[in-house]
């Protein structure tokens, strides 16, 4: 069997989590829906397809080439929402705890 790579765009998954379980939220009030729904997808893909080699991507806070070539690239896109925020953190905390290399460069989106 040929060795299988996964590239993911992390980014990508933390909004589909987000958007695709309830609001949860620790007992002192931390909101970690995309952090369940994000560690579930990362779970299913490891068990079902048995990846060799894993990385994540992730986007970087500065404006990338896309930018560059078309000003209002994503000018209409609302910011995260507020419990969204402290949860990118806390899925950075996972992936590094899954000892899952992350791949991050500035000027260049996840996807």
């Amino acid at each position: 069997m040929r060795p299988r790579l996964y590239l993911i765009d992390g980014s990508g998954y933390i909004f589909r989590a987000y958007y695709a379980i309830r609001p949860l939220s620790t007992r002192s009030g931390v909101p970690t829906n995309a952090v369940v729904g994000f560690a579930r997808m990362l779970g299913k893909l490891i068990r079902e397809e048995h990846p060799n080699l894993l990385g994540i991507a992730f986007d970087t806070p500065v404006k990338t080439f896309r930018h560059a070539l078309f000003p209002a690239y994503k000018a209409n896109r609302d910011v995260p929402p507020e419990d969204l925020v402290p949860q990118f953190a806390l899925v950075h905390e996972l992936v590094e705890a899954m000892d899952i290399p992350v791949l991050k460069v500035e000027g260049y989106e996840a996807d």
